[in-house]
């Protein structure tokens, strides 16, 4: 009997054994950095709302004869919510900067991109809000909850702009007192 006990324990110690010895070894050591911030509140822009597609029209080159000339302007606007109650929040658009005039955001080229226009992107006054910029400061109500007015038009950055597809992409971030 002793010798079947003997028989059966020694294949599971020695697999002990063998596992417990390679545990033991170590074969390097790693950091690992962990951070975070936890916060009071995560202002942000509606879900929904998130990828917007701002419709600019087409419009004839007659309403460009000038470096200048601008469109009519389209509005946009977002939802913000989550934010601090009463706070004020600012917004810093984006993207390609156009080469005549870096306040303004550039077409997207290509072969078929209309040349000399750009896109400018107004606050809810229709005042300009260079690219890199922060916009006039945007008030939330007590609940935290606000809604941010902008326009945007094309215009022309040199006389006589030529004809084509006149899109442009932009990105932007909130900033919250």
């Amino acid at each position: 009997m002793k010798k079947r006990i003997t028989q059966a324990l020694f294949p599971l110690l020695s697999g002990w054994l063998l596992i417990h010895s390679a545990a033991a070894y170590e074969l390097g050591r790693v950091n690992i950095e962990l951070s975070g911030e936890i916060v009071a509140y995560s202002c942000g822009v509606e879900v929904s709302q998130a990828n917007k597609k701002v419709e600019l029209g087409r419009w004839a080159l007659k309403n460009f004869r000038a470096a200048g000339d601008k469109t009519q302007s389209m509005p946009f606007s977002f939802q913000l919510q989550n934010c601090p109650p009463s706070s004020a929040v600012t917004f810093v658009f984006s993207g390609k900067k156009d080469k005549t005039d870096s306040s303004l955001l550039a077409i997207n080229e290509g072969a078929s991109a209309a040349g000399s226009v750009a896109v400018e992107i107004l606050d809810s006054q229709k005042k300009r809000i260079p690219m890199e910029t922060k916009s006039p400061k945007i008030a939330m109500d007590i609940n935290g909850n606000g809604q941010a007015q902008f326009y945007a038009n094309y215009i022309a950055t040199a006389d006589r702009p030529a004809p084509g597809i006149a899109d442009a992409d932009a990105t932007f971030m909130i900033t919250y007192d």
